[in-house]
């Protein structure tokens, strides 16, 4: 009797067995990096409402998604995901209508590179042509406002820089429309700038910038000075955040004084204050003292950009920076040696660098 048990429990194990590997080899990829009926468990980072169709196009158009699934959840959602999978990690589904699937192609480091170096374009300058930019290896653009400044090969990138001050967030999700990445309030903790509180900038958030996220955008946080004051308001907005339904999918900061470790020391703790799970934009740095009587050196200038963009092309939760100092001239504080534009309109040696070296 004992052995007949034994016995039937091992045949029923082996038919478990064969009806898994069965399972597993109905999903038919037909030479396509997606299929019908099947899934990929776990490592959502955002979803969106979207038809099965364009699931695979959405993942596509986001750089950290690296594998989907479309089931008809709520009428149709998209769950992208990221992680190192491949398409024998996918399991059946007992929905007959989902969709799953991987991106073609992993892009190597170098074109990976390419996408990170962009450029912050002052509104207010009239003299200078974006237009200088082109060519190079900058790869997206943004002006501090979700009105578009054109510059060929690259990707707009519109932001809501405050809903004080005369900024209106009621249009920001029409004015954004179309866009793969938004940014968040411009250094909401100083009174010079967006002045939010995180409460008021969470709620703000919530309304204007949050809905976006149906569209398949992705949302980067308020972009903070390099102060405690700035990541103490950042880690409350988190906080306040999460506790009335919304998210961030990236983090923006600031960073300016002196020393490519300094600054690399400083967006590593930010990112570690966070929990090591979100990656990082600076969309605004430059190497400055602050004082005028004491200005940086156009040679301390030039070495810290070579350092600080070869540390930022290698690591993997840096998504983006652009340089402070798209024009002529600046301010004596920070120093005209930030300067990626020369007098006569023409791209500085400091610009040439970054645009067409490094």
């Amino acid at each position: 009797m004992k052995e007949a048990l034994i016995s039937s429990i091992a045949i029923g194990c082996l038919v478990i067995l064969n009806l898994f590997v069965v399972t597993k080899a109905t999903i038919n990829w037909n030479g396509n990096n997606w299929a019908l009926r099947c899934d990929f468990r776990g490592n959502d980072f955002t979803n969106v409402r979207s038809p099965p169709q364009l699931c695979g196009p959405k993942c596509d158009a986001v750089a950290r998604c690296t594998h989907f699934a479309w089931t008809n959840w709520q009428g149709g959602t998209c769950w992208m995901k990221s992680g190192s999978v491949s398409k024998s990690n996918a399991i059946i589904s007992s929905d007959s209508s989902a969709v799953c699937g991987v991106k073609a192609t992993r892009n190597p480091t170098s074109n990976r590179n390419a996408r990170k170096r962009g450029i912050a374009w002052p509104m207010e300058n009239k003299e200078d042509n974006p237009g200088v930019f082109a060519g190079g290896k900058i790869s997206w653009i943004y002006n501090w406002s979700p009105y578009r400044t054109n510059l060929a090969g690259t990707e707009f990138i519109p932001m809501l820089w405050s809903t004080n001050k005369g900024h209106d967030g009621s249009q920001f999700v029409n004015q954004a429309r179309g866009a793969k990445h938004v940014l968040g309030f411009n250094e909401p903790e100083r009174a010079d700038q967006a002045r939010m509180s995180p409460g008021e900038a969470a709620l703000a958030w919530k309304k204007y910038i949050e809905p976006l996220r149906q569209q398949g955008v992705r949302l980067g946080s308020p972009a903070i000075a390099s102060t405690n004051e700035g990541l103490n308001w950042l880690k409350q907005f988190i906080r306040d955040l999460n506790q009335i339904g919304g998210r961030i999918d990236f983090i923006a900061l600031h960073w300016y004084g002196r020393g490519a470790d300094n600054f690399i020391n400083w967006i590593t703790l930010v990112r570690q204050q966070l929990g090591n799970k979100h990656p990082v934009w600076v969309t605004e740095f430059a190497c400055t003292s602050w004082n005028p009587n004491q200005p940086v050196s156009q040679a301390e200038v030039n070495e810290f950009m070579r350092q600080s963009v070869q540390k930022l092309d290698s690591l993997d939760w840096v998504e983006r920076y652009a340089w402070f100092g798209a024009q002529r001239r600046l301010d004596a504080a920070l120093g005209s040696t930030n300067c990626l534009i020369r007098a006569d309109g023409s791209l500085s040696d400091l610009g040439r660098t970054y645009v067409h070296g490094l």
